[in-house]
This record gives C-alpha cells, sequence and structure tokens, in this order.
C-alpha cells in the first residue's frame, strides 16, 4: 500500500479588471510532490505599484511517514504586508496540517478518514481602513472536530454537549443545535443552520475568525444598492468574518474550507470594487492525500 501526499501553499496571486486590465501570476507558490518530502519559497521586497508590498513570504510543504501515520504540513507566512492602503498586517500566518491513520487492510484501497488542524495560523497587528482591527483567531472547534464526520455529526447535536467538553457552564442557547451557536460567526444563514452546518457539494465554509471590534450587520453583501446605501453611513462594517469597506470591497478574513479529505485556509481573500475591481488571495494554505493499491 503506498499513499499519496498532497498539499500546497501560496503567498498571494489574483487578477484587477480596473483600472487596468492586469494579471498577478501566483507568486510564491510551492506544491508537494506525491511521494512526499518537502518543498519551500522565499520571496523577499515584493512591490506592485506600490500598492501591494510586503517585506518578505514565505511557503512551505511538508510530508512524512511516522509508524502508521502519514503527516502533511502546509505554511505560509507574510510580513509587512500592506494591500492598497487599507489593510495592513505586520504579520500573517496560514497553517494547516492532515494526519492520515494507515488502513489495517492492506487490500483497502481507502484510508481512513484524515484529521485536520489550522493550529499556528495567525494575524498579527491589523489595520483596516485606518483603523486597528483587534482580529482574534479561534483554532480550537477545528481541532475538536478535526474529521469532516466529526465536524458534522458534533454540530448538528445540541450546543450543551460542546459546553461539557470544554468544561464551560451551561450557556443560554445549550438547548439549540450547535451549528445555531455558530452560525453568525461563519456567515451561516439560520434558515440552513439551523439543524446542522450547511453544505453544498458537501463543501462546508467557516472561518477561523472568532470576532473583529468591527461593527457588525446581517446585511448581504451581494445586494449592490444595499451595499452602496449602507456604505455611507457605516463605511466599515462586517458580517461574521467578511468586511466590507466602503470605496474599496470586501475582505474575508480567515476563510476556512472543508471537504471530507482535505482543508483549505485563506487567511485574506479580497472581492475589490470601486475604485479597483478584481479579486486577490494571500496566505492559501492547503493539505489532504490518500492510499493508494498497488
Amino acid at each position: 500500500m503506498s499513499f499519496v501526499y498532497h498539499a500546497n501553499a501560496l503567498a498571494f496571486g489574483g487578477v484587477l479588471r480596473n483600472p487596468c486590465c492586469d494579471v498577478l501570476p501566483s507568486t510564491g507558490s510551492v506544491v508537494l510532490s506525491p511521494s512526499g518530502g518537502e518543498g519551500s519559497e522565499t520571496i523577499r521586497n515584493f512591490n506592485y505599484k506600490g500598492i501591494i508590498t510586503f517585506d518578505e513570504a514565505s511557503v512551505y510543504v511538508g510530508g512524512s511517514k511516522r509508524g502508521k501515520f502519514r503527516n502533511t504540513i502546509s505554511t505560509v507566512s507574510i510580513r509587512n504586508l500592506n494591500i492598497l492602503n487599507m489593510l495592513h498586517a505586520d504579520l500573517l500566518v496560514g497553517r494547516v496540517t492532515s494526519e492520515h491513520l494507515e488502513s489495517d487492510d492492506p487490500q483497502k484501497s481507502e484510508c481512513t478518514e484524515p484529521e485536520f488542524t489550522f493550529e499556528g495560523s495567525l494575524l498579527e497587528n491589523v489595520t483596516i481602513a485606518g483603523r486597528k482591527a483587534d482580529v482574534q483567531l479561534d483554532h480550537s472547534v477545528f481541532s475538536r472536530y478535526a474529521t469532516y464526520s466529526s465536524f458534522v455529526t458534533g454540530f448538528s447535536d445540541p450546543a450543551a454537549a460542546e459546553d461539557d467538553t470544554v468544561g464551560l457552564r451551561t450557556s443560554s442557547d445549550a438547548k439549540d443545535c450547535r451549528a445555531s451557536r455558530y452560525g453568525k460567526r461563519f456567515c451561516w444563514p439560520p434558515e440552513r443552520s439551523s439543524d446542522g452546518a450547511p453544505r453544498t457539494c458537501d463543501v462546508i465554509r467557516a472561518s477561523l475568525v472568532s470576532s473583529i471590534d468591527i461593527p457588525e450587520t446581517t446585511e448581504d453583501f451581494s445586494d449592490e444598492d444595499a451595499r452602496r446605501k449602507n456604505d455611507r453611513r457605516c463605511p466599515v462594517r462586517r458580517n461574521g468574518y467578511v468586511v466590507r469597506i466602503a470605496d474599496f470591497g470586501t475582505v474575508a478574513i480567515g476563510e476556512v474550507i472543508l471537504k471530507q479529505h482535505q482543508r483549505t485556509v485563506n487567511m485574506l481573500r479580497f472581492n475589490l470594487g470601486s475604485p479597483h475591481d478584481g479579486d486577490l488571495t494571500f496566505g492559501s494554505s492547503s493539505t489532504n492525500g490518500t492510499d493508494m493499491f498497488p
């Protein structure tokens, strides 16, 4: 029985459509060999027209076997990151690890369900639209439900079970579904999270962000008319982990994508509006892997 490793890490990439059309190629990008090993790259003193800059970006992926466990890591760090003078971070780190237990059946072509963590991911000293922003990350919920099936099952259970697990007093929402507790944080619509984590094609979207000291709203940022009106009343606001900045765009912070055998974290993903239009991603890490026979 052999194992096919997979991990990739990206420091930065995207496309700008206005005021100029320009593809910003994947910078600081590395992919792990299916046979394991490691890969890395470091980029220093990046400067795109003075509007996207960072001092250093490092990406690293690795995969190896320890006993019956196949372990994979993907991590990226960016120092002194500045985007359009609207978002600045002293340090960004995205990190995903996975652990696959080797099957006891040598003829079995599918490995057991892997466990993942995001421990080590961080954002330090973040400034958004000229204001210091206290961005708090919480990796623990993903470590408690490290497999896809445990996440799905756990988020269908009453919230009280989690209070017992982490040793907290019984909360006021203890009788509610656990998905309802995290719904606002993960931008899950109430009508879709009343009995479990909402899934689309078995993909669950969530975030490492537990709180940001920015005014909160339940606004649908895809509604352009409402968005333009609210931009004048509250230029900087958020819905869960997605921050809206007037005359700039939206940014998803600590975005997590869960699949049964894969995890991805995008530490910063931008959908830019006026005067710049485009899509940018900073600090993306992903891992998974599978047994192969023969």
